[in-house]
């Protein structure tokens, strides 16, 4: 037998099968409507409304950031109020400084190490009616089936450690960029 009868007797009976597997075909048939209804999705926002936060340095005097040189043992403090909207019956979500908070304004040595320096010690405390957790974060938001839009203060502190004599020599005229700070609010989910 050649090899293109063998093929056409191996195809018909590859169908025969599938056929004979495809079980009964159901000629009776009905349905019946169940209790139905709309869903709605949740929402999530976390919403600067343009008014510019107030920096302090570690006597609680405003300055103004642009134009201050840190030192070694300088606090800075940025504080804003921040609108969170958390909608959800299930809802809950993580509120943190983001990750690109304080980023080096070149790659120059004592840009990247006075970042690091800076970033090593941020930290982010935020209040509000449904916020818990404690500094340095991440914060809890806890939402319900009616949500939660509610004014969440923030306040970020950027310290630059005092440390030992010459231990940051290498941060020297260092300069970092600010611009990018942020808050995220992230779902999270239970583990």
């Amino acid at each position: 037998m050649n090899k293109l009868a063998k093929g056409a007797i191996a195809g018909a009976a590859g169908i025969a099968l599938l056929l004979g597997g495809a079980g009964t075909f159901a000629f009776w048939n009905d349905q019946a409507a169940v209790s139905g209804g709309t869903i709605v999705a949740g929402n999530l926002t976390v919403v600067n409304d343009g008014t510019a936060g107030v920096w302090k340095d570690q006597t609680g005097t405003t300055i103004a950031i642009a134009s201050y040189r840190i030192v070694p043992g300088d606090t800075l403090t940025y504080t804003d109020d921040l609108t969170v909207t958390a909608v959800g019956n299930n809802l809950t979500a993580s509120l943190a400084l983001g990750a690109q908070a304080v980023t080096p304004s070149s790659a120059a040595a004592a840009d990247t190490q006075l970042a690091s320096y800076l970033t090593d010690n941020a930290v982010l405390a935020a209040s509000g009616t449904g916020i818990t957790g404690t500094s340095p974060g991440p914060y809890t938001v806890t939402a319900g089936a009616t949500g939660v839009t509610q004014v969440v203060t923030v306040t970020v502190t950027l310290a630059f450690p005092r440390g030992t004599a010459g231990q940051y020599n290498d941060a020297k005229l260092g300069s970092v960029n600010l611009s990018n700070m942020n808050v995220t609010l992230s779902q999270t989910f239970p583990s």
